[in-house]
């Protein structure tokens, strides 16, 4: 049996392990869960400032060796197979800077990559040239259920893509961000064409903002912002030629409906009440570090990368840009 792959997680957070820490009802959702659940790694070491935190992190997750910042950790350490970046994101381009000089094959970012489009297009650059890659950690290409969905709209079994709708709260970088990148994902980039409107939620550096946008084969899509204060959703509806897909309960059910003929109005096609199933969400972060192990060992390809979460940084980039001109194109 091969050794574990070596891990050090930067930040101690609820990414990081404290959402498992609390229990997810079964669920992995941190990378120290996931790491653990998968038992080809081992948690070597950490890098956590508050001390008290780091202490309780080290016990919860067995960690032998912790750190108050990267230098003193990469200074005594011997190298990592992978690092995961589970620090705020205004911390990301320094350390994904300085990691590029350290022993390290492989590095596991929160997204965004660094919210500053000219100094992620630089990392990008920089890591491809070095040949490291980054996997970024938009779950959902991960959820086993996606991938099924982006097969089955590949293979034509959906039809054309007519409409593409979404709802969310928290901030167009912090939650938007996964819209975006899962419907690049499955269909393609999006084209923003104008921002409708703005919620005065208090995120001044990272607004939620309606938008519309515009698919590759010219179809619409809506993303609607509302305030999180309320309640807080995360959706995605696609309307199809052969039928419908909604994405609700933050990315944990989803139902498909297929075309039919209306019992009252039988000249009319309409939908099904189609099928709730249970998406993949409760396993994708152990099914990311599964990806991540058999690219270091077997080359596999990443399902998320630094090229593909970059893509998505330009796109909220661009609709802040929009934003900030006033843009009602």
């Amino acid at each position: 049996m091969s050794e574990p792959l070596s891990v050090l997680i930067v930040g101690g957070g609820d990414i990081a392990g404290a959402y498992d820490e609390r229990g997810g009802g079964g669920a992995v959702l941190t990378h120290a869960g996931a790491y653990v659940a998968d038992g080809r790694f081992r948690v070597r070491a950490c890098v956590e400032p508050d001390v008290a935190r780091r202490e309780q992190f080290m016990a919860q997750w067995g960690i032998a060796a912790g750190y108050d910042d990267l230098d003193a950790c990469l200074a005594a350490e011997s190298g990592f197979d992978v690092v995961s970046l589970c620090a705020p994101t205004h911390t990301h381009a320094d350390t994904l800077e300085r990691l590029l000089d350290a022993d390290v094959r492989l590095v596991f970012a929160e997204k965004p990559l660094t919210g500053d489009v000219a100094r992620s297009e630089c990392i990008v650059h920089a890591y491809a040239d070095s040949g490291r890659p980054i996997a970024v950690n938009y779950l959902r290409r991960w959820d086993t259920s996606i991938q099924a969905l982006k097969r089955e709209i590949a293979e034509g079994a959906w039809g054309r893509v007519q409409a593409v709708g979404g709802l969310y709260a928290k901030g167009l970088f912090n939650c938007a961000s996964h819209f975006l990148d899962m419907v690049d994902y499955l269909i393609g980039p999006l084209t923003p064409k104008a921002v409708i409107s703005r919620v005065d939620d208090g995120r001044d550096d990272d607004p939620t903002l309606s938008v519309l946008l515009e698919t590759v084969a010219g179809a619409p899509a809506v993303l609607i912002g509302v305030d999180g204060k309320a309640f807080f959703p995360f959706e995605l509806d696609l309307t199809m030629e052969k039928g419908r897909v909604t994405y609700e309960d933050l990315g944990c059910r989803m139902r498909r409906r297929s075309i039919r003929l209306h019992p009252l109005f039988p000249h009319q096609l309409t939908l099904d009440d189609g099928g709730w199933m249970d998406t993949g969400m409760a396993k994708a972060m152990v099914n990311a570090v599964s990806n991540i192990h058999d690219h270091l060992a077997r080359g596999e390809p990443l399902a998320s990368t630094a090229s593909t979460a970059f893509q998505t940084e330009k796109l909220c980039a661009a609709i802040m840009a929009m934003a900030a001109r006033g843009d009602k194109r």
